[in-house]
């Protein structure tokens, strides 16, 4: 059985804000609303400089090992520290259990 860490080790809080798309004059346009602040364990797995347009972009990797929450989907957004994350993929439901969930987030900042 999966035992990602002690329970007293999920205190970094995140804010969820839920994605919703709408279209505004034949152009889609995303909008969050805040969905409630969870609690967790933040990994940071790596950091990557990327060259786009001819500005240099950091891309970072974390992770987010918390309670499972079956409405935290793909693109949407955590704030955790006043630093917006974006959900990469569905969230891993561990072992199918519905009790932990490993969601993998990307922050990507850029424009030096």
């Amino acid at each position: 059985m999966y035992k990602p860490a002690n329970i007293r080790e999920f205190v970094t809080p995140a804010v969820h804000k839920k994605a919703a798309s709408k279209t505004v004059n034949g152009r889609v346009k995303k909008t969050y609303t805040e969905a409630g602040t969870i609690r967790g364990k933040f990994k940071q797995k790596g950091t990557a400089e990327i060259i786009a347009n001819g500005l240099t972009v950091t891309n970072e990797k974390t992770s987010f090992i918390t309670w499972f929450k079956a409405d935290v989907s793909a693109a949407d957004i955590l704030t955790i520290n006043g630093i917006d994350f974006e959900v990469k993929g569905t969230p891993e439901n561990v072992e199918m259990r519905g009790r932990y969930m490993i969601v993998t987030l990307e922050r990507i900042g850029g424009g030096a």
